[in-house]
């Protein structure tokens, strides 16, 4: 019993020990996924096609509205006053979808896969690009309604509004900006430049406060006149009209939803017919109009095709989504498979098995959908929205051990009922390329689909395996009082007094 005993206890440390680090590895991670780039890799594969590009004109005007929805661009006045004047186009833009990693890949021709930038929050590049259009063409203009940061990051020969002298994510003299930045962007599109570059991101700010409601119409409104008083003082310059995400309905992005991913985008001036309809193309597709309208060459990397291959040849709804590398692909599913071998040593009942992880993984997706990038849940420090969901499974796992501690081997137990949870964490963290940051490197695992799934996976098996360590205790701890005494030996009567 002593031998016993101690082992529970070595068992309910050990888990214990794993109760409390998934949650801190979890939190590293999510600083990992928005702080640092990953490994280059290769893109996602687009379908060749021939045809011309674009000839270059004197002037080039681009302006993106941050954050803006298909369906809400398409009902904005002089958004669609413009497109009905060229070409209106789907783009993709590829995953993540997050600003700064797209508007590289739309000012570099070059994927965020092939970059490897994937987040960077609040982290411009420093030096900024020497391989992108802007900085290819003499006296380009970028200006940024706020967060200049991005603007400053793509290699632009005149950025406003300037850096903060003490930080560089940060805009000087942010308060008097909001006064003057229309006029500044107005006086960008009207100059001689070649190429002039406006972000509004009112738009995107409004999604992440109250989702795609009637607030975030009203500003996409706002923003749509400003739009229309730029192209009004240029209308002759060829004008690109952007999008870099959507939003899902609650506010949110950086996930691989099609409406977040897929946004509408105009194009419209000389040698654009008037009046056309162009089916699904990649932002790199349109990087490569920028270029070629502004006489400039892409990086030799770049996928992006000309104008009229591009219209031809459309992608696929899913195309732009990077696929799972083989290799890390395989290694999941070889850790997978030995988590079920060993369930099935483990369980020798069917209540011994780890209903506890199948119902909770139910109940987050039933109660809050497929866990995606653009949810906030993802990257709350607590995961309280999430953990709620799945709160009432953990008490399976308490009930479970503390019946089969009592029937079984604990060894049976804990494989039982963590042998599965861990495998598939430890499966998540091999296809997301994780294994690197789980050691401390500055590496972003960010990939499609998985990197979303990671963060409750961990935070749902520490809570397993606290219960099973609770039922672990409540067995050591337990009152003996249902089993009976020890009976005492008989004692002889003392031998009388001679």
């Amino acid at each position: 019993m002593l031998r016993y005993r101690i082992t529970l206890a070595i068992v309910v440390v050990a888990l214990s020990a794993i109760a409390w680090s998934l949650p801190r590895m979890r939190r590293d991670l999510i600083k990992d996924m928005v702080t640092w780039d990953a490994p280059a890799s290769e893109p996602a594969p687009l379908p060749a096609g021939g045809g011309t590009g674009l000839a270059p004109v004197p002037r080039t005007r681009v302006v993106l509205i941050d954050g803006l929805t298909e369906d809400v661009a398409a009902a904005l006045p002089s958004w669609s006053a413009l497109c009905k004047r060229g070409v209106t186009l789907k783009v993709d833009v590829g995953f993540p979808t997050i600003s700064l990693p797209v508007e590289v890949a739309l000012w570099t021709g070059l994927t965020q896969q092939q970059t490897g930038i994937m987040f960077r929050d609040r982290r411009p590049l420093v030096p900024a690009l020497t391989n992108s259009i802007p900085a290819q063409v003499p006296r380009s203009i970028a200006v940024a309604e706020y967060y200049g940061w991005i603007v400053r990051s793509l290699g632009f020969a005149q950025t406003e509004p300037a850096a903060d002298p003490t930080n560089v994510a940060k805009d000087a003299n942010a308060e008097r900006w909001k006064t003057e930045w229309e006029a500044r962007a107005l006086a960008a599109v009207t100059s001689d430049a070649p190429l002039a570059f406006v972000h509004i991101l009112r738009v995107d700010s409004a999604g992440h406060k109250h989702g795609t409601d009637a607030r975030y119409a009203r500003v996409a409104t706002e923003a749509d006149t400003i739009l229309g008083k730029l192209v009004a003082a240029d209308p002759s310059a060829r004008w690109f009209a952007l999008s870099d995400h959507g939003h899902v309905a609650a506010g949110g992005h950086g996930g691989e939803e099609v409406h977040v991913r897929q946004v509408q985008s105009c194009i419209a001036g000389p040698g654009i017919t008037a009046g056309t309809v162009g089916a699904l193309v990649h932002v790199v597709d349109v990087a490569r109009a920028i270029a070629d309208s502004t006489g400039v060459k892409l990086d030799p990397q770049s996928r992006g095709r000309p104008y009229r291959a591009a219209l031809a040849t459309p992608l696929e709804r899913d195309q732009a989504v990077p696929p799972m590398p083989l290799g890390s692909g395989a290694a999941a599913i070889f850790v997978l498979v030995a988590g079920f071998a060993a369930v099935t040593w483990g369980v020798r009942k069917w209540w011994l098995a780890p209903w506890w992880f199948v119902a909770g993984c139910a109940s987050l997706f039933v109660f809050r959908g497929e866990p995606t990038l653009s949810m906030r849940m993802i990257y709350a420090p607590e995961g309280r929205d999430m953990w709620l969901t799945w709160l009432p499974a953990v008490a399976l796992a308490v009930a479970a051990s503390v019946i089969g501690l009592r029937r079984t081997t604990i060894a049976r137990v804990v494989v039982a009922q963590m042998a599965l949870p861990l495998a598939a964490a430890a499966a998540l963290i091999t296809v997301c390329g994780a294994w690197p940051a789980v050691f401390g490197e500055h590496v972003a695992p960010v990939v499609p689909r998985y990197t979303a799934w990671l963060s409750p996976i961990l935070l749902m098996v520490a809570h397993g395996a606290a219960a099973v360590a609770l039922a672990g205790l409540a067995t050591l701890v337990r009152p003996r009082s249902d089993r009976s005494s020890r009976p005492e030996p008989p004692r002889s009567e003392p031998a009388a007094a001679s």
